[in-house]
């Protein structure tokens, strides 16, 4: 393969395939060293899209999507979109997946289809968190599993400072628990006990954090189970967007305000730009053995693109192997 090639689910999201071709056609405008594979019901797809595609996109019609998320053995036996594309990952026919389809189809299929990595009991959804200076964070899990042992939180905390280092540019990533308070006596019994272990651990965990204090940029990476990830990053997501609509209400109200929001616009835009999620767009799959992206399912056009940037940043930083031989190199802490 001379190209870093996408296969991109497009089927099951909420908006329709319409924000998928826009941000694919996008980004291989500024980005023709990329080739992506749109998997889906193409049908959809024409009715919705008249204009040309770029060359560098290749369409797939697989209209199908699987009938039982439940079952998700059974599921990888049909001929959906999903499947075809874990499949062209898995045969080596591209490098990289993208799906904005079920959570829970799309994490079983890339652990069945593509299996773990060494040392990991179970993958995580992680995505990189913008804050208020600027940088990123590595924040899971945010909802692939709601019952969390002790052993997980440790196993995500070890894997994912090997994804810091690599991703965000850090030598020694700050590693923490995120928790109801700092005090070691808080907190559930899983998240205590991994809390000790970690302590024992070569890497530097800085111990609890509150998710008050994370968007100022006090960890690389903050770990938490599933559950709580969720409710972390909805509410961040949530809080982001209501502050945007409460500045803009806030400016309509006087004629001065909107006179200084003439002089101010630019510092509120980059404000803006700083803290939106869609920037980033999708959460990493890791600890599975692919570069495997889970897009919102509610992902427009801006959120898709940042999608494709994320994977650009893996595959330019060829971020999947190097995680690989760190892990083996260390066996990652023998197995937590």
């Amino acid at each position: 393969m001379s190209k870093h090639i996408i296969a991109f689910d497009f089927n099951g999201n909420d908006n329709g395939p319409l924000p998928v071709i826009k941000a694919a056609n996008l980004f291989l405008e500024k980005n023709p060293s990329f080739k992506i594979i749109l998997v889906g019901d193409v049908a959809k797809l024409n009715e919705v899209y008249k204009e040309k595609i770029h060359d560098n996109i290749d369409l797939v019609n697989k209209p199908l999507v699987s009938s039982d998320v439940k079952n998700i053995r059974q599921s990888l036996n049909e001929d959906t979109s999903m499947n075809f594309a874990l499949d062209l990952v898995k045969n080596q026919k591209a490098h990289a997946i993208m799906s904005a389809g079920d959570s829970g189809l799309y994490l079983g299929g890339a652990t069945l289809v593509l299996k773990r990595l060494p040392g990991v009991s179970r993958p995580a959804f992680m995505p990189l968190m913008p804050t208020t200076k600027g940088k990123k964070f590595l924040l899971l899990d945010v909802g692939a599993n709601i019952l969390t042992k002790s052993e997980y939180l440790v196993e995500w905390s070890l894997i994912a400072n090997e994804y810091a280092k690599v991703l965000l540019d850090v030598s020694v990533p700050k590693v923490a628990l995120l928790n109801i308070g700092t005090e070691d006596y808080k907190g559930t019994d899983e998240v205590k006990t991994a809390h000790e272990i970690l302590k024992t651990k070569n890497i530097n965990y800085i111990g609890f954090q509150e998710p008050r204090n994370i968007l100022n940029y006090t960890t690389d990476v903050a770990v938490i189970d599933g559950y709580g990830g969720n409710l972390v990053l909805k509410s961040l997501e949530g809080a982001i967007l209501s502050f945007k609509d409460l500045i803009k209400n806030k400016i309509k109200i006087k004629l001065i305000r909107k006179i200084g929001y003439l002089f101010l616009r630019g510092a509120f835009h980059d404000v803006a730009e700083t803290l939106d999620y869609r920037n980033v767009g999708a959460a990493w799959v890791i600890g599975v053995n692919g570069v495997v992206i889970k897009c919102h399912g509610s992902s427009d056009e801006k959120s898709y693109l940042g999608a494709l940037n994320q994977v650009k940043l893996a595959l330019e930083k060829d971020v999947l192997n190097k995680v690989i031989k760190s892990i083996n190199s260390k066996e990652l802490e023998n197995n937590a």
